[in-house]
């Protein structure tokens, strides 16, 4: 009925946000086709740079997502964040609208202004149809986010997500390929974390198991650190160096005795870790630490 009685079909809010863009972001099929038809902007971004066809493909909006692709929308028409459409449909785990703008040519290595690629975003949010999908598609496996050189692998490394890194492993990504902040690898990142499976499954794929970040610290030292018995148990079966010190000189040893770590104390000590290795500087031996822990009496 507006459209009929000559309604402007371009007019926007003060956002910037057309009919076109919010019938998309709301899913309205019937709407969209009417706007369509009547000849509305197809590529009218809002202010934010986001076009109709990046709010359908951020919502999951599947076939509003075809439709506009079926009239010409610009498929790599990206954000002000330089965020594409396929990078949002990735990072939100859609994965039909994944595949339909894999199909219609999307720029599958698009990267944002941070430098997180599409397969990057699906890899940290652990949507593991969405990574596989890429991968046969040939994406950049090894594509690090610029402003910290984190990878693929060592984002879903980060987050556990085991699904995702086995793929990832069986399609060689460099397994230690470190961070470029602080020199991190996924085989630390999962130590930190505690994430049993992964650490096991980097192992079993001959990651570096003593490859340290900038500062010394060791996978193991982080594990005793954060306490994480399992992932202790793993490194040391598999010949981790058990004093490995940090930079400071503080060893796995001696921050497990410090952060109270009984199990993990006990399980270094077994293993002929050095019972009177210093940190630098410090005053105390381990072995204070060790009766104050009761480890020794």
């Amino acid at each position: 009925m507006l459209i009929t009685n000559n309604a402007d079909i371009n007019k926007c809010s003060d956002t910037g946000a057309s009919p076109l863009f919010i019938a998309c972001q709301e899913g309205h099929t019937e709407v969209v086709q009417m706007l369509i038809t009547n000849n509305a902007d197809i590529n009218k971004c809002r202010d934010t740079g986001a076009s109709p066809l990046f709010m359908a493909c951020q919502e999951g909006h599947t076939e509003v997502v075809q439709m506009l692709i079926t009239n010409n929308a610009d498929i790599n028409k990206c954000s002000d964040t330089g965020a594409s459409p396929l990078f949002i449909a990735c990072q939100e785990g859609h994965t039909e609208v994944v595949q339909m703008l894999i199909t219609n040519n999307a720029d599958i290595n698009k990267c944002s202004d941070t430098g997180a690629s599409p397969l990057f975003m699906a890899c940290q949010n652990g949507h593991t149809e969405v990574v596989q999908m890429l991968i046969t598609n040939n994406a950049d496996i090894n594509k690090c986010r610029d402003n910290d050189g984190a990878s693929p692998l060592f984002m879903a490394c980060q987050n556990g997500h085991t699904e995702v890194v086995q793929m990832l492993i069986t399609n060689n990504a460099d397994i230690n390929k470190c961070s470029d902040n602080d020199g991190v690898s996924p085989l630390f990142m999962a130590c930190q974390k505690g994430h049993t499976e992964v650490v096991q499954m980097l192992i079993t794929n001959n990651a570096d198991i003593n490859k340290c970040c900038d500062d010394g610290t060791s996978p193991l030292y982080i594990a005793c650190q954060e306490g994480h018995t399992e992932v202790v148990q793993m490194l040391i079966t598999k010949k981790a160096d058990i004093n490995k010190c940090k930079d400071t000189g503080a060893s796995p040893l001696f921050m497990a005795c410090q952060n109270g770590h009984t199990e993990v104390v006990q399980m270094l000590i077994t293993n002929n870790a050095d019972i009177n290795k210093c940190k630098i500087m410090m005053k105390h031996h381990l072995c204070s630490w060790l009766v104050r822990k009761d480890i020794l009496k």
